[in-house]
């Protein structure tokens, strides 16, 4: 990965912008490697886009942020496996892509921004989660694992005025959670602006790096890579982020966790007549 500092800052960047920039941060030996025109036809942008994000980004041309990529790109990463073109039904490959988006996702972690996660959820009053389209899933698997823990956990409504049903209820104390892949859903930035003014700390998944200053910022924001911008976008590298909080969770509650996972067992054991597994 190259390191994001390289960009100028206080400059606010395009949505077409952040998807080149992304693409240097998180691929920069493939860039290096491709032409303005094959940038532009692997990101679905225009030639003078990324021209122009060159100018924009503080180099005087795009030969010049090839230059700054190379003196600045942090080692020999960024191996490319089979990707889901090239190996399009061949499992191996799909399983290999899945390590290296795993890979990725771990370059990319903030180690204390998953430590502040772990801490707002362990210590939360309630855990309000929000996933619309294929982060759904994902939400609800944060929703099931937490609520074992003897968590007042809740799923909001995914989509329209209806996330406002269950939002209305939030409060000081409380963790808002939201999945905001490749772009962060108007649900969603209703959910951390209400969060930021209700007193709740606000924590977003992304496989964005970098993000625009425009719109509300999450207290927490915790990286996942899920591949290239115009590959098929696989859940298992976050899901395996958010098998990894539950489990930190788990730890910080200590013994609270352990007593309310020992419950769920012997309410099992005692209506197993009645509810067989």
């Amino acid at each position: 990965m190259t390191d994001p500092s390289l960009f100028a800052s206080g400059v606010s960047y395009t949505p077409a912008e952040e998807l080149i920039m992304n693409h240097i941060i998180e691929s920069p030996q493939e860039f290096l490697l491709q032409s303005i025109q094959e940038v532009a036809r692997g990101l679905g942008v225009s030639d003078a886009t990324v021209s122009r994000f060159a100018r924009h980004a503080g180099f005087a041309d795009f030969k010049a942020l090839k230059a700054a990529v190379a003196a600045r790109s942090l080692g020999p990463a960024d191996k490319m496996s089979a990707s889901i073109d090239g190996g399009a039904g061949d499992v191996r490959a799909f399983l290999r892509q899945q390590r290296e988006n795993l890979d990725r996702t771990l370059e990319g972690l903030d180690v204390d921004a998953f430590e502040a996660a772990v801490v707002a959820l362990a210590n939360a009053r309630r855990v309000l989660i929000h996933g619309k389209g294929a982060a759904a899933c994902v939400a609800e698997l944060l929703r099931f694992r937490l609520r074992r823990y003897g968590l007042a956990v809740e799923l909001l409504p995914a989509g329209g005025s209806e996330l406002m049903e269950g939002l209305v209820h939030a409060r000081e104390g409380d963790v808002l959670v939201a999945f905001g892949f490749q772009r962060v859903p108007a649900e969603d930035q209703a959910l951390l602006d209400f969060g930021a003014k209700a007193g709740c700390t606000t924590l977003l998944f992304t496989d964005r790096i970098v993000r625009s200053g425009g719109g509300p910022a999450p207290d927490i924001e915790l990286y996942t890579y899920r591949g290239e911008p115009r590959a098929y976008h696989s859940m298992a590298s976050a899901v395996a982020l958010v098998d990894a909080l539950v489990v930190a969770v788990g730890a910080r509650l200590d013994g609270g966790a352990l007593d309310a996972l020992e419950q769920l067992k012997d309410l099992k054991r005692a209506y197993a007549h009645l509810l067989p597994r």
